[in-house]
């Protein structure tokens, strides 16, 4: 029996911001962590030959709707971000070199707040800005660009990115129970059974 599920992302997905209070809600229910797994979206999205929603007309104008009616569902605020589709190479890089897991599991929180959940969305590419997000949410900003600008970190989300493109992941949010790959925030409760 699983003992954790992993939860594959990118801040740069709309889709994954909304499946964080929908994970959370499993992790709590099952007693099952919820793993996160940092990884390259434009990656995986070049990897697969996939192609974002926006790219087909009619699916990006229902898209831009559907989230607001999950947002609703869900009972969280949904701001669309201006600067998307975000750069979000930098703060991806520092999230993968947290190695508190409660610290790691803040700052997720905090970045996906802040690119969708806020009046005032945050351009995450900008570094000046993350730098200015940590230091209202109590992150050290020259820890967070230490992290996002050392190379080791650049290797770790790269092999992530490979990892999981390995795995069959074409998008995200993407999710496993070993080796089951569930896709999608509205595959949580699929999930969910996989681990009771």
């Amino acid at each position: 029996m699983a003992k954790f599920f992993e939860y594959f992302f990118d801040y740069t997905s709309p889709t994954a911001y909304l499946a964080v209070p929908v994970a959370l809600g499993v992790e709590a229910r099952t007693g099952k962590e919820m793993v996160l797994r940092p990884m390259f979206l434009g990656g995986v999205m070049q990897g697969t030959g996939n192609k974002p929603p926006g790219a087909v007309p009619a699916k990006g104008k229902y898209l831009a709707r559907d989230l607001q009616r999950c947002a609703a569902h869900i009972g969280i605020p949904m701001h669309m971000n201006p600067a998307f589709p975000i750069n979000t190479l930098g703060v991806l890089r520092a999230t993968t070199g947290l190695t508190d897991k409660d610290e790691q599991r803040r700052f997720v929180l905090t970045l996906f707040d802040a690119a969708w959940g806020r009046p005032d969305p945050v351009d995450l590419g900008d570094m000046a800005k993350v730098a200015a997000l940590c230091t209202e949410n109590g992150f050290d900003p020259s820890v967070i660009a230490a992290l996002a600008a050392d190379p080791a970190n650049k290797e770790k989300l790269k092999a992530t990115t490979d990892e999981a493109i390995s795995r069959g992941v074409f998008g995200a949010p993407s999710f496993f129970v070993e080796d089951d790959l569930f896709f999608g925030h509205d595959r949580l409760d699929y999930v969910e059974r996989a681990l009771a």
